[in-house]
């Protein structure tokens, strides 16, 4: 089966419910209304089935596609893996506005890229932060023809974003996940003509966003997953989500111009006393020059600190690396310095290329 298979009217409004993993879709059986399962493990490792009825994921497509004047002229551009939520809602964008569909079938190629984009006269695509990092390192401009370019799937820094945007790449930084069927909060057009700065995120008008207790966000909206399958007894069972609000792993700030994210609530750590964020961490390490997604900050557990921080890096070079350390170190506080450097000849990723932090993590204690 391929992308193109599930742009079609007899898929959306079949009554069948479907189960995507890697190129390969089977029915299921269980489920109350047409759905959709997607698989899924975030960053966390820990993996779980996410059920999202057909209705919802159109919802989710026509709030993007008004957010980003998506019209059957538009021409959706494809090179995320269909079967995460990420490229399923290119594919149900596409089929909403009744706009056209490219596909980027091959293995992923910054410059084969850019030829695509520019043969298929691509007007909008959703991308990784990697995807950028690697279209940018070769200094390649942007078509003209392409209009926006949704990030999601990891923060978009602000000086990879800047840089994007002065070689024409009209990138939006956005914030979501498979529960909400993609994005829950996204840059609009308007903030093309402004510096890029990361934050803040409208929110898109399928969505109703609070803050609950230490202030996590919790999301209401049609476009919301009904449910999960679990395992019982070596089968995969279907339940059903449990009120109208679902609260989230992160932690933000709602304002009149939208979202600002805070962390996670399971990321701050504890090191001398201090609570420490290892994710802003990163991202000033990515400001001093470190290439996103070719690094991560794990908090180590230590006996005298509580935590250490340790930077893992995929072979970067070691004068890169200290260089970054040292702009870093210079403006830190003593409890947030690097406490420790490991190299790793690859880390484990999802299929979207997402650093799986809890195996990286259990690889890397057992050096310390």
């Amino acid at each position: 089966m391929d992308a193109h298979s599930l742009v079609v009217p007899e898929f959306w409004q079949s009554e069948s419910s479907f189960q995507l993993e890697a190129a390969c879709v089977t029915w299921v059986d269980g489920i109350t209304c047409p759905s959709l399962v997607f698989s899924t493990s975030g960053s966390t490792g820990v993996p779980r089935r996410i059920v999202l009825s057909k209705k919802s994921l159109l919802i989710s497509a026509q709030a993007v596609n008004a957010h980003l004047c998506v019209d059957e002229r538009s021409m959706w551009g494809l090179c995320l893996p269909w079967w995460h939520v990420g490229g399923l809602g290119v594919i149900a964008r596409s089929y909403q506005a009744q706009a056209g569909l490219s596909v980027f079938s091959s293995r992923w190629n910054a410059g084969e890229c850019l030829s695509w984009l520019k043969e298929n006269s691509v007007t909008h695509l959703s991308l990784v932060p990697t995807q950028v990092h690697d279209l940018i390192s070769l200094g390649l401009r942007a078509p003209d023809t392409l209009q926006a370019i949704v990030v999601g799937g990891g923060r978009l820094e602000n000086s990879l974003g800047q840089r994007a945007r002065d070689l024409g790449w009209p990138v939006l930084s956005s914030y979501g996940m498979t529960e909400a069927g993609s994005q829950i909060a996204t840059q609009n057009l308007a903030a093309l003509a402004l510096p890029y700065a990361i934050e803040p995120l409208p929110i898109l008008s399928c969505w109703e966003v609070r803050s609950g207790d230490g202030n996590r966000l919790e999301i209401r909206g049609d476009a919301l997953f009904h449910g999960e399958m679990e395992l019982e007894q070596g089968e995969w069972k279907y339940r059903a989500r449990v009120g109208d609000w679902y609260a989230t792993q992160d932690c933000g700030v709602i304002g009149v111009n939208g979202l600002r994210l805070t962390h996670r609530a399971d990321s701050l750590v504890k090191v001398l006393g201090e609570l420490v964020n290892p994710t802003l961490i990163e991202s000033a390490l990515c400001d001093a020059g470190l290439p996103v997604g070719s690094f991560a900050v794990l908090a180590i557990p230590d006996p005298r600190k509580e935590h250490r921080l340790v930077l893992v890096h995929e072979n970067l070079e070691a004068p890169l690396v200290s260089t970054a350390l040292e702009v870093y170190h210079q403006t830190c506080a003593g409890y947030a310095r690097i406490d420790g450097i490991q190299v790793v000849t690859e880390f484990p990723r999802s299929d979207l290329g997402k650093i799986l932090r809890e195996r990286l993590r259990a690889r890397v204690e057992c050096s310390f």
